[in-house]
């Protein structure tokens, strides 16, 4: 795992996505930094790095679309799953790398509380400190659930939109329930759409498609049968599937100051789910 570890960190250090990943982050914690705590003198940080979660639109796709789609595309692949090398010692060395590059600011912004000390900070620097640690959580489980994007395919632009419409999908499902759970018939839609991208998932994942198939048929006929025999049953059922995808509302307790051990605990789970299935994914490609 060192020497994939190693291996990657040079990669970064070496190539454009990393500094650029670093800059951009800096960039928008301290325009945020400025505007929320210096222009107005707000001694809480919390406002700062809330609202620097826009970061990730760009951070994860710039650093995790090449994690394994430039080794397939490269044709590199082969000779990294035929090292004396186990996969999870690949995939963790890859990853560790990911965190490592995004640890850099993150240890900048570690800075920021103390700067505000003057202006009253002291008081609020645990928060401030655990706004941060939790901002870092969920940026390790972006960090994993793109790499795990960036296993599926060989093409470099693929793997940055699928990034970036993960974060995005994730940032605008605090604001769907309402849409989903307006109505039982609104929520059946919801579970038939759920369906067909849970084919799409397997046939990415296997590349047959009649199970993919089948998956879409199955699912979606039993929601519809479960929706004839008990529509109520659809009730907050939607919200429930949502909630599991909804990163904002796990970093918007920390950002009013409520710390919660589940939450903090619901980005160590993302991160370890993301690992998990890209090393069932090359796994997959290894024996196919």
């Amino acid at each position: 795992m060192r020497a994939i570890y190693k291996k990657e960190i040079k990669s970064y250090a070496t190539s454009m996505s990393g500094p650029i990943a670093v800059a951009v982050m800096l960039l928008v914690v301290g325009y945020m930094f400025r505007y929320y705590n210096l222009s107005y003198g707000t001694a809480s940080l919390v406002y700062t790095v809330f609202n620097s979660n826009l970061i990730f639109y760009i951070v994860v796709p710039v650093l995790t679309m090449r994690t394994f789609t430039d080794e397939r595309r490269q044709k590199t692949d082969q000779l990294l799953l035929t090292a004396p090398v186990s996969l999870i010692d690949i995939v963790l060395g890859k990853y560790f790398a990911l965190i490592t590059v995004f640890a850099v600011p993150i240890l900048v912004m570690c800075i920021l509380p103390l700067i505000l000390i003057p202006l009253g900070g002291g008081e609020m620097m645990g928060t401030a400190y655990l706004s941060i640690l939790v901002f870092f959580a969920m940026g390790c489980a972006y960090l994993s659930c793109g790499m795990f994007i960036s296993s599926l395919t060989d093409n470099l632009i693929i793997s940055a939109i699928g990034g970036i419409l993960f974060v995005f999908a994730t940032m605008i499902i605090h604001n769907a329930y309402s849409m989903v759970s307006a109505s039982n018939f609104a929520s059946l839609i919801f579970f038939i759409v759920l369906a067909v991208l849970l084919g799409i998932l397997v046939y990415v994942m296997t590349k047959f498609y009649w199970a993919s198939l089948g998956v879409i048929l199955v699912c979606a006929l039993a929601a519809f049968a479960a929706f004839m025999v008990s529509p109520d049953w659809f009730g907050g059922k939607s919200e429930k599937i949502l909630s599991i995808f909804d990163f904002f509302s796990h970093f918007e307790s920390f950002a009013y100051g409520s710390f919660s051990i589940p939450d903090l605990l619901y980005f160590v789970s993302v991160s370890v789910a993301g690992v998990v299935l890209t090393i069932a994914r090359i796994q997959k490609r290894r024996w196919s």
